[in-house]
């Protein structure tokens, strides 16, 4: 599966990624405010990736799009997007988007381009009624990319994050369909 946006290409991990994956998860700059730590060890990142590969290839009650993320200008890789899906039973309910950005692309709207894609697909491809996205409390600069989307605060959780050792605030925001389309 291939997406395209304005400056950016999207298709899912392969096989043969493992290193772009690694790249974006073993980075603590990347990792410096995700819901899970930065990996480190090989074998933990092997692990990660072959669940993530999983994913990718369930044809039936699929948990996960996984996309690696590359500019249309240059074809360099610059992170990661995905949507984790919530179902009910055998009901896709919605979408939860994440994007995971290199630091030199950091700056650039490519977040938010990563972030309006996975939107996108939540709703063109996949048919939700509503796509959500989270993040910890103190990472501002994502919290400015899902407002850009329009999407509305439905919830601070506290201390809902164990990073670093520390107890953080999780802010959660979500979109309807017919919010988007309007």
């Amino acid at each position: 599966m291939k997406l395209i946006s304005n400056r950016l290409i999207f298709r899912e991990f392969n096989k043969d990624d493992f290193n772009l994956y690694s790249s974006v998860f073993s980075n603590e700059q990347v990792m410096r405010y995700a819901w899970f730590d930065c990996m480190k060890e090989e074998k933990e990142l092997l692990k990660g990736f072959s669940e993530m590969l999983e994913f990718n290839e369930s044809k039936e009650y699929r948990k996960e799009y996984d996309f690696a993320v590359f500019s249309a200008e240059d074809n360099s890789f610059i992170g990661s997007g995905l949507v984790m899906v919530s179902y009910r039973g055998t009901i896709p309910l919605c979408g939860e988007i994440g994007y995971f950005l290199l630091p030199q692309y950091w700056g650039r709207g490519y977040a938010t381009e990563i972030a309006r894609a996975m939107t996108n697909f939540c709703f063109d491809s996949l048919k939700f009624h509503k796509a959500v996205a989270s993040c910890n409390a103190n990472n501002h600069n994502s919290e400015k990319v899902m407002k850009k989307l329009g999407m509305k605060k439905e919830g601070e959780f506290r201390k809902a994050r164990f990073k670093s050792g520390n107890w953080d605030d999780e802010l959660r925001y979500g979109i309807l369909k017919e919010e988007w389309e309007s």
